[in-house]
């Protein structure tokens, strides 16, 4: 997510309760630091994810689950918390200040964020967590197609020849996966097409400015409650008249404890991972961001295969291998469209 940021949470925590020389030390490390999360909670989150959807089978409802988790993580951030040393209570993070009218406008970003993270739970609830994350990376071909559709923005042509192995990868990888799918396909690609169009709302709402405070971060957690109160009715809709009996069965077959630190640790890791991925990627050279993407998405899936021991073959390690190259193409073709653009726009 790729949103302006005034602060940062590092910064904040280190506010409250460090020296200068730690918090100057807390600062030095918070982009090494950052990625560090974004990694090791982006696979944890992956392989937690299908964990749960292999016993409990509600991708709905897990989906809603893993957005309450965030809500409330979000929430107690922006609480005020009475500290021994200070008269006032003070908050990890301060709370955004908005408008219902401001609400609205957000309301238009965080339908496509819940639908976008409805897809992408469903997609490994019915297919391999490699498969899936293969899938995601057909995201840019939308994100210039609804570029092109709703702003008449043109990229270069070098970008637009990028997608060919994008293609070409995901049809491969799509024909010869042994555990072909096609619920898991179609999810997956629209997630694709709902986080491009968040992408692109955003770009559309965001471009003026909104309440007091709207950081980087306290949108994300406004845009989750927002999500959470949307997919909310649908979940119990689809799976409400399934969900106790499944519950039951999973509870016996796993323990009541550990299936609810799985839920937590999975709604946990999902939240802080985008945080993590918006504070390495927001301090780095746009180059660095894609390099960086491209080795997490391969870190996924061949750790995931691993793990799960899925079958893989040849031809589609070949393709996944084309696709991901092909995203990392593109990612450096549209920095270098970017600054060539600034330049131009600078002269």
């Amino acid at each position: 997510d790729s949103w302006e940021a005034q602060k940062n949470s590092f910064e904040l925590i280190a506010q409250i309760h460090v020296h200068g020389g730690s918090a100057s030390l807390l600062k030095a490390l918070k982009v090494p630091l950052a990625f560090a999360g974004w990694y090791l909670l982006s696979i944890y989150y992956s392989i937690m994810n299908k964990q749960v959807l292999k016993v409990w089978n509600f991708p709905c409802t897990f989906s809603v689950t893993q957005l309450a988790v965030g809500s409330l993580w979000i929430l107690l951030l922006w609480s005020p918390l009475p500290l021994p040393a200070r008269k006032a209570p003070i908050s990890l993070r301060s709370p955004p200040r908005l408008s219902r009218g401001d609400f609205g406008k957000l309301y238009s970003v965080a339908i496509w964020l819940a639908l976008g993270h409805l897809m992408s739970t469903i997609a490994p609830a019915y297919g391999t967590v490699a498969f899936t994350n293969v899938v995601k990376t057909a995201e840019p071909i939308f994100t210039c197609i609804f570029a092109a559709l709703f702003f008449g923005q043109t990229f270069s042509l070098p970008v637009y020849l990028t997608l060919v192995p994008v293609i070409a990868g995901v049809l491969l990888a799509t024909a010869s996966e042994v555990s072909f799918s096609t619920a898991s396909l179609v999810s997956g690609l629209l997630s694709n097409v709902c986080f491009a169009l968040r992408a692109t709302t955003a770009k559309r709402v965001m471009g003026e400015p909104i309440g007091e405070n709207l950081t980087a971060q306290n949108l994300y957690g406004v845009l989750t409650l927002q999500a959470l109160g949307t997919l909310l009715p649908f979940a119990l809709f689809v799976e409400g008249g399934q969900i106790v009996t499944g519950t039951i069965t999973t509870v016996k077959a796993v323990g009541l404890f550990a299936f609810a630190k799985m839920l937590l640790l999975t709604g946990l890791s999902h939240y802080m991972y985008n945080e993590c991925a918006f504070l390495a990627l927001s301090s780095v050279h746009p180059v660095t961001h894609a390099v960086a993407n491209t080795v997490k998405r391969i870190a996924v899936i061949v750790l995931s295969v691993l793990y799960f021991r899925d079958p893989l073959t040849l031809t589609g390690a070949a393709g996944s291998a084309v696709a991901i190259i092909g995203v990392l193409l593109y990612s450096l073709a549209k920095a270098q469209w970017a600054a060539s653009q600034a330049g131009i726009k600078a002269q």
